[in-house]
């Protein structure tokens, strides 16, 4: 017989939660009589609809205030009541509630561990007081030298430009130039190190946050010899005492000079774009005069101004570029007649960018500065570990559920409410991530130290963010609380009374939801498998790339001879010096080292702009780096005439058009009273540059004067004993010089440290996705094996082998793992691609990778789900037909 048509339950239920006690079975009987009248005349799907709609419509502020209406879900008693029972539970089930604990523990760790980065990665720069009106200025500038012409980017600018803006602009308040990265020696009371030091203006320290320890802001740098140090350079020289007042050697540019220090400053913190241990006054720059008057042109110093406040940047921004327009006018029509640009075409314009966004601008090329994708990723990859925590926690509390069903059906037999059994086992999930949580800050403290090293910070957690942290960590347990136990909590309160007393077989528990929360589970551990495989190959490829030229075993010593004209064959006196030290193979200079800088010449041939890079190197240097000279010869010491030649690579043969290169010359200095500099050699390509650039254009030419860096080859045997030799002549050579040195192959990976950094953090994250998956595939075992359990009993009755119980328990798996896999790989594979663009030479993304990356996965989950299939496969049947 057809029942009558019903209203939906739920609303009534919702009604007769807000509706006063008194006015309920009056509402609802006017309600009911109102829904059987639209049942006849509007059918039964239009009568829902009207009854939920008039109990919305009874849902108003005035019922609300007649009604004695308390948010109260559960009272005391039954709180603590459910609270016991949880830690009781909690006890009860040791191992599950350990994997639990520990799975949660683990996301909840990486979670903070990835809060505390991007919090720091976002907190640059934003302690200075003056942040709202501090500005960098940046450049775009057209290009049309070399290839295709382009709008460049930079926040390089003309050393003169900052003073002619605060006299020309008047919202300029303050400038400040600052160009750090060069290093000299201090020498003071016998005591002589290598520091790294910059040149800035005297409002530096009234414009950024630096408060002076020692020494007067007012005063500070009016005087061109003073210097300021930051206490990390005073306790070397000074220990306890305050240095201010006192006087010290400084050695930079090759030239000794006394300097007073003026300034006593703490050592900048990590989270500052501006870093440095020595400041000196920009008027001590070698070619500041020259700059100054002519350098409209030469564009080489980063310039920071601090506005009045409120001021309109978009207008500053004009008013700079009308300022700058009546300076590089001539010179911008000139650089249009040469270089054929036409008339409509802006050559340069400026911006002003606040220093609070600085560090996250990539535009910008500041040293310092950070890609904001990389935040991005790592929250997107903390989310899915914490995706993959809750997945884990509802798989095992469905695993573990089918022990519990009599307590259900006792509970609801003696008039438990449905919704009290979900508050109970929500809060016994709360109760759990609570103990996570405990373990997880923990776990932060424990591994901090080596997070830091992965991702090269300087994280602390102090007293100031540990309440912070405590307080996220709680939001973030009680979150993953009620969202990893409301499915199982809703799961395990619908078991009916009569038939889990009966002992009615609902341990056949619907995994059928379980196997998709695995499949995505283990979808995400997989991309993070594949994309972590393939990140490592990438780096491996790099580190053992063939360079083109051999770097090992080559110690790169800084000369520190700066621009003085008495340090010029200081290379060849050490070649002499060194001749006598047995495993020392060869000695070179050159102008720059691999990953320290460079020199760019632009110069035209038959009416084409051309760029090429520039080094300057003795006869040498080629010998000791086993550069292929393809054609032609090398450097001779014996020819003078080749101090007027230079060595091209493939590429700029290539980019020049030449077809016989030894018959040409290269005017690259544009000397119209020559033909230009003979090419005597080509050389076979090699990557001088980082291998994320493709190799370009570049020429050598000897010169024995301005070799800043002294490249020494070395035997493998005695390096201690044979670097000490080195030191004990370079000492004679050079006694007020400090001996430090590199080796080449360090100089050139630490060129990927950005990249090997995010490699490690990937590796960090999957780790820490199998580890938690696992467990949660662990509990989807537990959930096959009890499900299966009568068919093993059987099965192995009629004579089943151990093999083929195992099999028939893990089989699933794999087609889990399989499935799991065809997902993640085209997304991996994606996402991949768009990472090894970024380099110029990368790996191919071969099928053998996504295949090893598959096995592995499904090795670990076999591994992970064998002790249930193992455990199953030698139970007694007689027990397992007993239990059924």
């Amino acid at each position: 017989m057809k029942s009558l048509p019903q209203p939906p339950q739920w609303a009534v239920r919702f009604l007769e939660w807000f509706c006063p006690y008194l006015l309920f079975e009056s509402v609802l009987g006017d309600l009911l009589e109102e829904f059987d009248d639209d049942v006849e005349q509007l059918g039964e799907r239009k009568a829902r609809a009207r009854f939920i709609w008039n109990v919305i419509s009874f849902f108003r502020p005035g019922i609300l205030l007649r009604n004695n209406f308390k948010l109260k879900i559960i009272d005391n008693i039954m709180f603590n009541n459910y609270f016991k029972i949880a830690l009781r539970n909690i006890r009860k089930r040791k191992l599950y509630s350990f994997i639990n604990a520990f799975g949660l523990s683990i996301a909840i760790a990486f979670c903070v561990l990835i809060y505390l980065f991007i919090k720091d990665e976002r907190s640059f720069d934003q302690f200075h007081k003056n942040k709202s009106d501090l500005f960098v200025v940046a450049r775009t500038s057209y290009d049309a030298w070399g290839g295709e012409p382009t709008y460049e980017h930079s926040l390089y600018q003309q050393l003169v430009l900052g003073p002619q803006l605060q006299q020309e602009v008047p919202e300029v308040k303050r400038i400040a130039r600052f160009k750090s990265g060069y290093t000299g020696v201090l020498n003071f009371n016998n005591k002589s190190f290598e520091e790294s030091f910059g040149f800035t203006d005297s409002a530096f320290f009234k414009m950024f946050s630096f408060p002076l320890l020692s020494g007067d802001i007012k005063s500070i740098f009016k005087n061109p010899d003073e210097m300021v140090i930051t206490t990390r350079v005073a306790e070397r020289y000074f220990g306890n005492e305050d240095p201010v007042g006192k006087a010290v050697e400084f050695d930079f540019g090759g030239e000794k000079r006394l300097f007073t220090i003026s300034g006593l400053v703490d050592v900048p913190p990590s989270n500052s774009s501006l870093q440095f241990n020595i400041l000196i006054p920009m008027e001590n720059h070698p070619s500041y005069e020259w700059q100054m008057q002519n350098g409209w042109r030469s564009f080489s110093t980063p310039t920071f101004i601090q506005l009045e406040h409120g001021a309109d940047t978009a207008l500053v921004a004009k008013k700079m570029e009308q300022a700058v327009e009546k300076f590089v006018k001539d010179d911008q029509d000139q650089e249009r007649k040469e270089l054929n640009i036409a008339a409509d075409i802006k050559l340069l314009s400026y911006h002003l960018n606040n220093i609070e966004g600085m560090h996250m601008n990539t535009k910008l090329a500041w040293d310092n500065s950070s890609d904001p994708q990389y935040s991005y990723i790592l929250a997107g990859i903390a989310l899915l570990i914490l995706v993959i925590a809750c997945i884990n926690y509802v798989s095992l509390s469905l695993s573990a559920s089918g022990v519990r069903r009599k307590e259900v059906g006792v509970r609801k037999a003696i008039g438990a409410h449905r919704n009290q059994l979900i508050s109970q086992f929500t809060i016994e999930s709360i109760a759990l991530a609570v103990i996570s949580m405990i373990f997880g800050f923990a776990l932060v403290f424990v591994l901090l130290p080596y997070f830091n090293d992965f991702t090269s910070k300087q994280i602390h957690i102090t007293w100031g963010n540990s309440f912070e942290l405590v307080g996220l960590i709680f939001l973030l347990a009680l979150f993953i609380g009620v969202l990893a136990g409301s499915y199982p909590s809703l799961f395990l309160s619908s078991f009916k009374t009569s038939l889990v007393l009966k002992g009615s077989n609902i341990s056949k528990l619907k995994a059928g939801f379980t196997k998709p929360l695995v499949v995505l589970q283990f979808a995400l551990s997989s991309f993070l498998i594949i994309s972590s495989l393939i990140m490592y190959k990438q780096m491996e490829f790099i580190t053992t790339k063939d360079l083109g030229y051999n770097n090992e075993l080559v110690l790169v010593v800084n000369t520190h001879r700066g621009y003085a004209l008495r340090n010029n064959g200081l290379v060849e006196k050490m070649r002499v010096a060194l001749q006598g030290v047995p495993d020392v193979k060869l000695v070179s200079g050159s102008n720059s080292s691999f990953g320290g800088g460079w020199n760019m010449m632009g110069y035209t041939e038959d009416g084409k702009n051309k760029m090429s890079y520039v080094y300057d190197v003795d006869p040498y240097y080629i010998p000791l780096l086993d550069i292929e000279i393809l054609k032609g010869r090398n450097f001779d010491p014996d020819m003078p005439s080749d101090s007027n030649a230079v060595i091209v690579n493939e590429a700029l043969v290539k980019d020049m058009g030449w077809t016989d290169p030894l018959s040409e010359h290269l005017n690259w200095e544009e000397d119209e009273a020559s033909e230009g500099a003979r090419v005597i050699g080509v050389m076979k390509d090699y990557n001088f540059l980082s291998l994320q650039r493709n190799v370009e254009p570049l020429f050598l030419k000897e010169k024995d004067a301005f070799l800043n860096y002294l490249l020494i080859k070395i035997e493998p045997d005695n390096i201690p004993e044979t670097i000490a030799l080195i030191e004990d002549e370079w000492s004679k050579v050079s006694p007020d010089k400090p001996f430090s040195y590199s080796f080449l192959d360090d100089d050139v990976a630490r060129q990927y440290d950005a990249f090997n950094k995010w490699m490690n953090i990937m590796g960090l994250a999957t780790g820490f996705a199998i580890i938690i998956s696992c467990l949660g595939l662990f509990g989807l075992s537990g959930i096959n094996a009890l499900n299966k359990t009568k068919e093993i009993g059987i099965r192995k009755v009629f004579g089943a082998e151990v093999f083929n119980i195992f099999i028939l328990l893990n089989r699933q798996f794999v087609w889990l793992a399989i499935i799991s896999f065809l997902l993640a790989a085209p997304v991996a594979w994606y996402i991949m691609s768009q990472w090894l663009e970024k380099f110029e030479f990368s790996i191919e993304l071969g099928w053998q990778m996504f295949v090893f990356s598959m096995l592995s996965g499904l090795l670990v989950a076999l591994i992970t789900v064998s002790y249930h299939g193992i455990k199953s496969a030698f139970t007694n049947p007689a027990d397992t037909l007993k239990y059924e």
